[in-house]
């Protein structure tokens, strides 16, 4: 089964766009010194099936409405498609029942929680920078050999430059949203231990030292309390949103 759904923003069209790239292009400085938003993104787009058993609407249909808000077709298709590569490359069968089911409503409750997590972003007034932007947009554009390659690229995920542009501006607002409104508890050193513990007792070969481990177990664990403290405020504001599905 698919882990359960992440509210960490990456620009569907981002992730489509580059894993196009990558199929075509050896990897280059510039993608190597990408920035971690675009690590990220790129690493969530895994190899496609050959065939796609996901029937998808229409690129320009709506399949959500929130809070008035149109959803279009484009962005939950991105989203389904990611998590249809997510279960092939785990080795299970996308095109069952159950499966395409099940991507369904996790890519429709990914659209819909960052559609209300970006909704009250932005009435909390937090913005992105022009200039952020800009360099964000010129990060993307060095892993095409030109302008039209990129846009090419583009073409093929139903996205536009435009379009582009406004995820990644979107995505700053998220980051700044996520920094500014969202609280989550530190790591204590016990939980850590009990992490490393635990590891090790389950691990059939010695475990690393604990010195060595510890950095990475924190970084863990404080992802997983910011995550369950962004499902927490997904819950608050779907539970007072006006939330249409079409699809």
């Amino acid at each position: 089964m698919i882990k359960k759904m992440t509210f960490i923003f990456a620009p569907f069209a981002l992730a489509l766009v580059l894993g196009a790239c990558s199929d075509n292009e050896e990897p280059t400085a510039n993608e190597e010194a990408a920035s971690p938003e675009t690590e990220q993104a790129e690493g969530t787009e895994e190899a496609a099936p050959a065939e796609s058993a996901l029937e998808l609407p229409e690129e320009d249909a709506v399949v959500a409405v929130v809070n008035g808000e149109e959803i279009q077709g484009k962005v939950y298709n991105s989203v389904a498609r990611q998590f249809e590569s997510t279960l092939a490359s785990q080795g299970q069968d996308p095109s069952t029942e159950e499966n395409l089911q099940l991507i369904q409503d996790e890519a429709m409750s990914v659209v819909i929680g960052n559609a209300v997590l970006l909704q009250d972003a932005k009435e909390k007034g937090h913005e992105a920078d022009d200039a952020v932007v800009e360099e964000r947009m010129e990060e993307l554009k060095a892993n095409f050999e030109d302008e039209d390659a990129m846009n090419e690229a583009l073409a093929e995920t139903g996205f536009t430059m435009e379009e582009m542009e406004e995820q990644l501006r979107e995505q700053l607002v998220y980051e700044s949203y996520m920094e500014e409104e969202i609280d989550s508890p530190e790591v204590t050193d016990e939980e850590v231990q009990a992490a490393y513990d635990q590891f090790a007792e389950s691990s059939e070969e010695e475990a690393p030292a604990f010195e060595e481990m510890e950095p990475t177990i924190r970084q863990s664990l404080q992802e997983q309390k910011d995550q369950e403290a962004t499902f927490a405020r997904v819950e608050e504001l779907r539970e007072a949103a006006e939330i249409e599905v079409k699809l």
